[in-house]
C-alpha cells in the first residue's frame, strides 16, 4: 500500500530528499521498483526502490533504502541519521545516509533515505566453524574501529551517554529489587520465574568499574553486519549510545553463542579473544556486562515478573502469587506476542522464546560461576 502511495503521490518528495542530500544530479527521471523488505524492526519499516537519474548527457541508476520510522521513533531516526553521517565522514564502514525527513506531511511519519548495500549479512557466511572464525575476527576488528571513534565528533554524545546510563540504571534497579524484595514466600511462582529469581539473587550487588566511554552500537551481531567485497559494513544504528565498550562486546558475545550449543568452538569467547587482541587490552567490566546482558535477555523473553516500572504490571504479579495456572496463561500470552513480532526478523532462533529463556537461565545459573574451558577456542 505504501509502495503504491509513494509511486503515485510522493515521487517529488523522494527526489527532493535525494537532491538535497549528497547526490548531485540535475534531474531524477524515475523512481520505481518500490518494495517492502522482509526484515522489519520495532522502530521502523524498510523499503527498497530504484532511482534513475540524468546528469548532463549521462544517466545513472542507483538502489536506495527508504526507512520509515514508526510512531514515537522520530528521535531514534534523527539519531541514526546523524551518526551515519558522522561515521561516514570518518571513513567508518557504514552505509551512506542521504536524507532524513522529520516533516510528517509526505508519509505521515518521519523517514530516511540511504544507500542500499548489496552484500549479504555475516551470518550467511558462517556455515561452518572455519568460515565462522574468519567472519568473527573481521567483526571483532570492525568493532574496535567503532569504539575508537573520538566522542568529540559525535553530536549530542552527552545525550547518548544519559540514555546509556538510564538503561544500565534500570537493570541495576531490577537486580537490586529482586535481591531485596523477592523473599521465600514467592517460591510457589512458576518454575522458570523461580529459577530466574534464584539466579539473579546469586549475582549479588557487584557494580562496574569506571572506564573511558566510547561510542557503542548495542545491537552488534552477524545480522547487522553486511559483507561486501570482503569488508564489513555495519547497519542498524538505532540503539547506538555512548558507554562502556564491554557492554557492546557482551551483547555480541551472547548473540554469537545463541543457537550454537553443538558447535566445536564457542564463537562468543572467540570474538572476545580477538576483540581484546585488536584492542590491545582486556575489558575491565566484561564479566559484569555478560551477566547484565543475560539479565536483559531474560527480562525481554518474559522470565522476569518485573520490568522498569516494577509494580505496574499487575498481570505478572498475579502470576507470582497464584502460581503455575495463571503464570502459564500469562506466559503463553506474552510469548505469542513476542513470536508474532519476531517472525521474519533475522534468524529462527529469535522466534523460539522457550529456547532463549533456557539459554539465559543456564547462563545466569552456571556460566558465570564456572570458567570457560580454553580448549574451546581454536585459532
Amino acid at each position: 500500500m505504501l509502495a503504491k502511495h509513494l509511486k503515485n503521490n510522493l515521487i517529488a518528495t523522494v527526489i527532493s530528499g535525494l537532491t538535497k542530500g549528497d547526490l548531485a544530479f540535475d534531474k531524477c527521471i524515475e523512481v520505481y521498483g518500490i518494495c517492502k523488505l522482509g526484515e522489519q524492526g520495532r522502530a521502523s519499516s524498510m523499503y527498497s526502490f530504484f532511482g534513475s537519474f540524468s546528469s548532463g548527457s549521462s544517466k545513472e541508476q542507483k538502489e536506495f533504502i527508504l526507512r520509515v520510522y514508526k510512531e514515537g521513533n522520530d528521535e531514534k531516526g534523527r539519531k541514526e541519521f546523524t551518526l551515519l553521517k558522522v561515521l561516514k565522514e570518518k571513513n567508518l564502514p557504514v552505509p551512506t545516509a542521504y536524507w532524513f525527513e522529520e516533516n510528517h506531511v509526505a508519509l505521515g511519519k518521519s523517514f530516511m533515505i540511504m544507500e542500499r548495500i548489496m552484500g549479504k549479512n555475516a551470518s550467511f557466511y558462517m556455515t561452518d566453524d572455519e568460515s565462522a572464525k574468519v567472519i568473527v575476527k573481521k567483526m571483532a576488528k570492525c568493532l574496535v574501529m567503532i569504539h575508537n571513534v573520538e566522542l568529540d565528533h559525535i553530536e549530542n554524545s552527552d545525550v547518548l551517554l544519559r540514555e546509556y546510563k538510564h538503561k544500565q540504571k534500570c537493570l541495576l534497579e531490577l537486580r537490586s529489587f529482586i535481591n531485596k524484595q523477592c523473599l521465600g514466600f514467592l517460591g510457589f511462582c512458576p518454575p522458570s520465574t523461580r529459577r530466574f529469581i534464584g539466579a539473579v539473587k546469586r549475582m549479588g550487588y557487584l557494580e562496574p568499574k569506571k572506564v573511558p566511554h566510547t561510542l557503542v552500537h548495542l545491537d552488534y551481531e552477524p545480522n547487522h553486519v553486511l559483507l561486501l567485497d570482503g569488508r564489513c559494513i555495519v547497519v542498524d544504528w538505532g540503539e547506538a549510545s555512548v558507554g562502556d565498550p564491554a557492554y557492546d562486546v557482551a551483547w555480541t558475545y551472547h548473540k554469537l553463542r545463541l543457537g550454537r550449543e553443538n558447535a566445536k568452538i564457542d564463537l562468543g569467547e572467540y570474538f572476545v579473544k580477538w576483540y581484546e587482541t585488536y584492542n590491545g587490552q582486556k575489558l575491565v567490566n566484561l564479566q559484569f556486562f555478560k551477566d547484565m546482558v543475560a539479565l536483559e535477555i531474560a527480562t525481554w523473553c518474559g522470565l522476569s515478573p518485573f520490568h522498569d516500572n516494577l509494580f505496574k504490571n499487575y498481570r505478572k504479579l498475579l502470576a507470582l502469587f497464584f502460581g503455575d495456572v495463571v503464570g502459564g496463561v500469562s506466559k503463553a500470552m506474552y510469548v505469542r506476542r513476542l513470536r508474532r513480532f519476531m517472525v521474519g526478523h533475522h534468524t529462527s532462533v529469535w522466534t523460539d522464546i522457550n529456547y532463549i529463556q533456557s539459554y539465559s537461565l543456564q547462563y545466569l545459573e552456571k556460566d558465570r560461576y564456572e570458567p570457560v574451558k580454553s580448549e574451546k577456542i581454536i585459532d
